[in-house]
């Protein structure tokens, strides 16, 4: 069975017309075969029936939206298979990295999608991985493909993928973070957690008074300072000796405790300050943060998006992988970023790619291209990126050089506004964009 490629093709304008998989099978002569989405995640494999993905346009980003968001269900559950426990999870993941497959893949696709005695196939399994997809082939003899198209619909699957495999509330952030913490292990062999100091300035403040400031999870306290804070996760830590303040609310006895956010430590708190429209991150969001990965903007995140949202931290410094120890919506990967396939079962579809990058221009260029990839892979459609970089590395339009010409054109993302930060480490800039806005 020859391993079918992702069609090459010429843009010729956006009102060329689409041509779809199946269009492409016919054209050779072939015969249209159902697709079935082969899905790794922290629990399992599942194996999706694709209803209609063969008649999708391929050219147009627009299609697959409209795939995605019809109001009848695409998806079918065909099969799942549960991993037996953490430890077997970790194995499964270390080869799916190695884009290997293991005994209890080959068995899992040969049961579910049996081959016919005389010889050929009457199954399609898409992958999002061309290099596992082709020993796939050569260990089974399924048909398998690869296209940018697979790709797309299985960044919409992944949204969706709870309710199909029928899992509770928060059950699969549970088992990501377990295999995260497995996995990291794995990494390296000792994990130094850095000293978490309390600030003296941690006593109950009866004159402060704490007040919402512009967006949800962000405050400002009330008073001649007028800082920015956020409330703490973790009561009682400090994490970098910064200032906790309890504050008791009106009317009953309770109180609350906030971290004060520094605005020359921190660029997305200094782009608050600065006046940045929106930063799109909420309580109950999902953020992937990549690039030069800085545990006080990790602390802060979690901050925001409180015990109801996720941050998926892809990186390696000591502090941080200490950090989601004690704060539960954290999971740290201990990976590089450009391998963003590796990682594809500890992180679920998020709301915001937030990236931080202290490089020259060429070297900027060529991570920010693997920034593209991740946000094709893991941002929802109508998502947001943020990408903090040198001052040096904007155009006198305000744009980054070079990096999102192409995308640009293919109206995929969409530049929102530059903010420029003056901090202690130099000047800055926080590129904020959309990603497949379909309304504009």
């Amino acid at each position: 069975m020859a391993y079918i490629p992702a069609p090459s093709r010429k843009r010729k304008g956006d009102d060329c017309r689409e041509l779809t998989l199946g269009e492409i099978t016919r054209i050779r002569r072939g015969k249209v075969m159902p697709i079935h989405l082969l899905f790794e995640c922290a629990t399992g494999y599942a194996l999706i029936l694709a209803r209609g993905i063969t008649e999708v346009g391929m050219v147009k980003f627009e299609s697959v939206e409209e795939y995605l968001n019809q109001s009848e269900q695409p998806f079918e559950l065909e099969s799942y298979l549960p991993f037996s426990s953490d430890e077997n999870a970790l194995i499964q993941m270390n080869a799916i990295s190695k884009s290997l497959v293991t005994d209890q893949l080959q068995k899992f696709l040969e049961d579910a999608l049996p081959q016919p005695k005389m010889g050929g196939s009457r199954y399609t399994v898409g992958v999002g991985d061309s290099m596992l997809g082709a020993r796939i082939i050569r260990k089974t003899g399924l048909c398998v493909r690869s296209a940018r198209l697979i790709s797309d619909v299985m960044r919409g699957l992944r949204m969706k993928i709870n309710q199909l495999i029928g899992l509770g509330h928060g059950e699969l952030e549970r088992a990501q973070l377990n295999l995260a913490r497995l996995y990291n292990r794995t990494c390296t062999q000792k994990i130094i957690k850095r000293p978490i100091l309390v600030s003296s300035f941690s006593s109950l403040k009866k004159q402060i008074k704490v007040v919402p400031f512009r967006f949800e999870g962000v405050f400002k306290t009330k008073g001649k300072d007028n800082m920015l804070c956020t409330k703490n996760l973790v009561p009682g830590e400090a994490l970098y000796g910064e200032e906790l303040m309890r504050v008791q609310n009106e009317g009953d006895i309770t109180e609350v405790e906030y971290r004060v956010w520094n605005p020359f430590r921190s660029k997305l708190s200094a782009a608050i300050m600065y006046g940045v429209t929106n930063i799109w991150i909420k309580p109950g969001s999902r953020v992937l943060y990549l690039g030069n990965v800085c545990g006080l903007t990790v602390s802060n995140l979690s901050d925001l998006v409180g015990s109801d949202g996720m941050v998926y931290v892809v990186g390696y410094i000591d502090d941080v992988v200490g950090m989601a120890g004690t704060r539960p919506n954290v999971v740290t990967i201990i990976e590089k970023f450009w391998n963003h396939g590796n990682y594809r079962m500890l992180v679920s579809t998020v709301d915001v790619i937030f990236a931080e990058y202290d490089r020259h221009l060429d070297e900027y260029v060529a991570e920010t291209l693997f920034m593209v990839n991740n946000v094709r892979f893991y941002l929802r459609a109508g998502g947001h990126y943020m990408i903090s970089t040198r001052a040096n590395n904007l155009n006198s339009t305000g744009q980054v050089k070079d990096v999102f010409t192409i995308h640009f054109q293919r109206k995929e993302f969409k530049q929102i506004e530059t903010i420029m930060l003056n901090l202690m480490e130099g000047a800055c800039s926080l590129v904020v964009g959309s990603y497949r806005l379909l309304d504009d």
